[in-house]
């Protein structure tokens, strides 16, 4: 029990300042795509002379900033959630169904890892079709956010398994404060 306890602490470390580095790109992505959207838009309604670039860097920019913010959301329980089943069972039933939930999404997030990955590694040799990188880039964002999303997946099967024990110790996705939950 203390290896899970120790395994805990560990990954919940890895994990804040992940996820911190998570929030802090995400929010920078969110800003460059209002940028070069308003850019975009303002090239072409008041300069009449449109950039052919920006939809394209808003597009590929909105891909890497939903796989880098997912874990986040996963992470303070900002997935959109059915709680009736989990409300349902006593504290040592809704510890067993989120290790189950938790295993499951380890092993999509493993399927997610590899298939990304040879899916950026087969995109190596495309171009995009006005900014000419590699679309490479673009699909590596698969594999990024499903590496940072299984390790938060770890850390919370542990806490569910450990929640089996010690109830008190478990995943609570109920006592999140949302406007708390940032990865600080």
């Amino acid at each position: 029990m203390r290896a899970l306890y120790y395994s805990l602490k560990v990954l919940g470390q890895i994990n804040r300042a992940t996820l911190l580095f998570c929030k802090y790109v995400t929010i920078f992505l969110v800003a460059t795509i209002t940028i070069v959207v308003c850019a975009g838009v303002y090239w072409r309604y008041v300069l009449n002379n449109s950039l052919a670039w920006t939809e394209e860097t808003a597009k590929f920019l909105m891909v890497w900033m939903v796989f880098i913010g997912i874990p986040i959301a996963l992470k303070t329980g900002g997935h959109a959630a059915i709680d009736a089943l989990p409300n349902a069972l006593p504290e040592r039933g809704r510890q067993f169904l989120y290790t189950a939930i938790y295993l499951v999404i380890l092993l999509l997030m493993a399927v997610l890892i590899y298939q990304g990955w040879g899916f950026a590694l087969n995109a190596r040799t495309q171009n995009t079709a006005t900014t000419q990188i590699s679309m490479m880039y673009v699909f590596g964002a698969m594999p990024f956010g499903g590496v940072i999303m299984f390790f938060v997946s770890l850390e919370l099967f542990i806490k569910a398994i450990v929640g089996i024990f010690t109830p008190s110790d478990g995943v609570h996705l109920d006592e999140i404060d949302m406007a708390k939950a940032s990865p600080e």
